[in-house]
């Protein structure tokens, strides 16, 4: 591992939805933000801040954590999370964390990670698995449909639940949609254009996300696409996309400007290559081109949609079944 400086720190910002709280958990009735989705914030925050000093192979793994939780956190509202390495020993660094939302403290603490040699451990933990496997789960999605952001809030914390690991698959759906040629909601009757719209509207108040899409919508999707597919290869896809999706859909961000996407890349932890530099680069415009060919090869006809097992589910209204299907399986 390349030296890690002290004070060396990271805020990333993370947006709070009914999935998130402590109801989703089982505490009934408790609509906040549970401890156990901040604590998974702090690990990702502390585990980006790293990733930039890992040489080739290796990773880090949680090994405490010990925080107050101080304050309540509400969807619908963003959280930042600050990680500051605080000391290094050999490989185990120590960071200081701090939650705030609306600028008060809702958490603070300590968090250690301990730098791995991920094929030697992940060969250890095979080993010692006694448990089936959890297929992974492939998230087909595009920045263009206000579907898939809602969708990239809740595939996270939904998957981690079961154990599942997911694979960010950005396709470019204006080509697929020509290739297949499928329905244009926009493209529909006057009347179920004006349903379409409450209905997203509608959607997106239910699950606390802030929704006032860019005026000049829709912009051209190819760049953010690109940036996608490095956040996914670097591992930042969820914090990346997310803060992509938040822009586009509920900040009027200018998915096309390079500046903005550097900014959104500097503060979801992805590095260490510029994007200004990746979006021209000929091996992630052929991914997105492969992504969308292996999308209709799984009979994608929308976004967002999601390949579990032998199964294709379609929709961010069809997360329920599934999250039944990811259950049934980490069940065996």
């Amino acid at each position: 591992m390349r030296p890690v400086p002290e004070d060396l720190a990271h805020t990333i910002r993370f947006d709070p939805t009914a999935d998130d709280t402590a109801a989703a958990i089982g505490n009934v009735g408790v609509e906040v933000v549970s401890t156990v989705t901040m604590i998974v914030w702090v690990e990702t925050a502390c585990g980006q801040l790293l990733h930039p000093h890992f040489e080739e192979g290796e990773a880090s793994v949680g090994t405490r954590v010990a925080v107050d939780h101080v304050g309540a956190a509400y969807v619908g509202r963003p959280v930042t999370v600050r990680a500051e390495v605080t000391g290094t020993e050999r490989r185990k660094i120590s960071f200081g964390v701090r939650l705030e939302q609306d600028g008060r403290e809702v958490m603070r603490g300590e968090h250690i990670r301990a730098v791995i040699d991920l094929e030697r451990f992940l060969d250890r933990q095979a080993e010692q698995r006694e448990r089936s496997v959890v297929p992974s789960v492939t998230f087909f999605f595009d920045v263009h449909s206000p579907w898939s952001y809602l969708a990239s809030t809740r595939i996270d914390a939904m998957a981690r639940r079961h154990n599942a690991p997911v694979i960010w698959r950005p396709i470019h759906l204006p080509k697929l949609m020509k290739r297949i040629d499928g329905m244009r909601p926009m493209d529909q009757t006057p009347a179920r254009v004006a349903w379409y719209e409450q209905d997203v509207h509608d959607r997106m108040a239910e699950h606390g996300l802030a929704y006032d899409p860019h005026p000049d919508y829709p912009l051209r999707p190819s760049r953010a696409l690109r940036a996608c597919v490095y956040a996914a290869e670097q591992g930042c896809a969820s914090a990346f996309v997310q803060a992509v999706m938040r822009g586009y859909w509920s900040e009027h961000a200018d998915i096309t400007d390079l500046d903005w996407l550097q900014a959104v890349a500097d503060a979801t932890g992805l590095g260490p290559r510029a994007i200004a530099e990746i979006v021209e680069a000929p091996v992630y415009k052929q991914a997105v081109a492969d992504n969308t060919d292996e999308a209709i090869a799984a009979g994608v006809f929308g976004v967002p949609s999601f390949l579990f097992g032998d199964k294709l589910y379609f929709g961010a209204d069809h997360m329920d079944m599934l999250e039944a299907a990811m259950a049934r399986a980490a069940t065996g």
